[in-house]
């Protein structure tokens, strides 16, 4: 297969058992898979010991980019559950988002996701002035001295905050005002 070709599949979500992300990862490089299971370090602390781990940023999720015949090899691989749904068919997620969760997890910048369970309110829009995502436009979440970009992945319903400067930060529309209000993704 081209890599044109390749590049043409959509990419899709399948659900895992719970931890076994990196185990299903495995499995699906030695069946030449594409996939992408984006990773975070996070410091564990134990009574005896602290330790850097890679982390999945969305527990239980692994993005796959199969063909026809390997949607189904994917589903009889072990800790695989199922593929999410959107009505009716695979829920399938644009390759900007992909990439764009490339960037946060190649740049470094400090990940960790939001589940379902914690809730915010909807803040500010601010404008990034500066590294790779100059220009964008995102929304901002403040919690003590520091602001948050979030990015939603809505396939999965749940969102991504990055830990971006104050100082790179402009706000270009402040919370409660609809005016001129345009959607973000």
């Amino acid at each position: 297969m081209s890599d044109s070709s390749l590049n043409s599949l959509a990419w899709k979500v399948i659900y895992t058992a719970s931890r076994q992300e990196k185990k299903v990862s495995s499995f699906l490089d030695k069946y030449g898979i594409e996939h992408y299971l984006p990773l975070y370090k996070s410091l564990r602390v134990w009574s005896d010991r602290k330790k850097w781990v890679e982390m999945p940023l969305f527990n239980g999720y692994i993005f796959v980019q199969p063909t026809d015949i390997q949607r189904d090899t994917i589903l009889t691989i072990p800790g695989v559950v199922r593929y999410i749904r959107h009505n009716a068919k695979d829920a399938t997620i644009p390759a900007a988002q992909i990439e764009l969760i490339k960037e946060f997890v190649a740049l470094g910048y400090n990940i960790s996701d939001i589940g379902d369970d914690e809730k915010f309110e909807v803040g500010d829009i601010a404008e990034i002035l500066d590294g790779p995502l100059k220009g964008k436009e995102a929304e901002v979440l403040k919690m003590g001295d520091d602001h948050y970009l979030l990015v939603s992945i809505e396939a999965v319903n749940q969102s991504v905050k990055v830990k971006l400067p104050k100082e790179i930060l402009k706000i270009v529309q402040k919370k409660g005002d609809n005016s001129d209000l345009k959607p973000l993704w």
